[in-house]
């Protein structure tokens, strides 16, 4: 009789602890579940495409000065006409040519005994901006422009007419990026990566490389050359799993 109450008495021993025990399994296994849930990942993914451009945007201008603002500007409206009609017969659009910006502004003598500045003439101004869809005359433009009377010379930036593609490319890698990032950190902690709670595009605004050069150095060159090299088109992303 007493053997058997021993015997009782171990197997309630037993199963208490094989209750305990899958009490406590689950206890764990909750716990770990609650910690993944509470566990967030946010990368960032970046990536570049490089591309060739297929338009060239130039802005140069003539500056004229005479004793009054009249004779001034009919002097930069005549030169400004000439290199626009010479432009032309290189190739280029009409719609590709836009005047900028018009300045009449006067020219002052600063008299140092009296303190008085008093309008000794004028300035007139004129700028155009034009682009060039076939770069290989874009060297010839500038050439024509200051052969007939361009005497200012601001910018020349090379850009792609339709970068969307290109940009899309880039953001296709960028969003591959991110991936293997939270992949690689989720792998690291032991966590399962399920689909992101959320994917941000990033503002990115790609600035086409603007290449300055001296009026002086160009009107005397004999020939210019142009090297557009490549442009670089970046996209970002981030995810947050």
């Amino acid at each position: 009789m007493k053997n058997k109450k021993i015997v009782a008495l171990s197997l309630a021993s037993l199963l208490l602890l094989a209750t305990f025990l899958v009490f406590f399994v689950r206890k764990v296994d909750a716990s770990s579940a609650s910690v993944q849930a509470k566990t967030e990942i946010t990368v960032k993914g970046q990536a570049s495409v490089y591309v060739e451009p297929d338009i060239a945007i130039l802005t140069f201008g003539v500056v004229s000065e005479d004793v009054s603002a009249d004779a001034a500007y009919s002097q930069t409206a005549a030169k400004i006409n000439k290199t626009i009609d010479a432009v032309k017969k290189l190739g280029i659009d009409p719609k590709d040519i836009k005047t900028l910006r018009v300045n009449v502004y006067p020219k002052y003598s600063y008299n140092k005994d009296d303190g008085i500045s008093k309008i000794v003439g004028f300035y007139a101004s004129t700028d155009l901006t034009v682009t060039v869809r076939n770069l290989s005359i874009v060297g010839k433009v500038i050439d024509t422009a200051f052969k007939n009377g361009v005497n200012t010379f601001s910018s020349l930036t090379f850009d792609i007419s339709n970068s969307s593609p290109y940009y899309n490319q880039a953001l296709s890698k960028a969003l591959e990026n991110a991936k293997q990032k939270a992949t690689t950190i989720a792998k690291g902690l032991g966590l399962s990566l399920g689909k992101p709670k959320s994917v941000t595009e990033n503002s990115y605004v790609n600035t086409p490389p603007i290449v300055y050069y001296k009026a002086e150095a160009l009107a005397s060159s004999a020939s210019t050359q142009i090297q557009p090299g490549t442009i670089e088109i970046k996209a970002e992303v981030t995810l947050v799993y």
